[in-house]
């Protein structure tokens, strides 16, 4: 085997791993949330970052504060706020691992990429 073949070799490795990564780490996500429970969250940050718009939403469980995060387009909630930046929406936990959760924007759900987040 050549230094390049090696290399080529290599490099394909790590792409391969770092792949079948996360694909394990989204489906770990994806199991916790199927036993998920159902909350309240407040949207408290919405911008444009990396070609995209980012959300924040923070939530509670059992008296402790948790935050968490989204991407997808813009939307503009119906009295015109950008994001919905302050309006409530449910937030789905897991009962496991209460990090772990999705939010659920109703009529806007068709504008973020659906990816659970910790």
């Amino acid at each position: 085997m050549t230094k390049a073949d090696r290399r080529k070799y290599i490099v394909f490795s790590i792409v391969g791993l770092i792949i079948v990564s996360g694909l394990i780490y989204n489906s770990r996500q994806s199991e916790y949330l199927k036993k998920g429970k159902m909350t309240v969250g407040t949207i408290t940050d919405f911008h444009f970052c990396n070609y995209n718009y980012c959300g924040t939403y923070k939530y509670k469980v059992g008296g402790k504060t948790y935050e968490g995060h989204w991407r997808g387009g813009f939307f503009k909630c119906p009295d015109g706020t950008e994001g919905c930046l302050g309006k409530e929406f449910p937030v789905r936990y897991s009962a496991e691992k209460p990090s772990v959760s999705e939010i659920h924007l109703g009529e806007f759900e068709n504008r973020k990429n659906i990816t659970p987040t910790l």
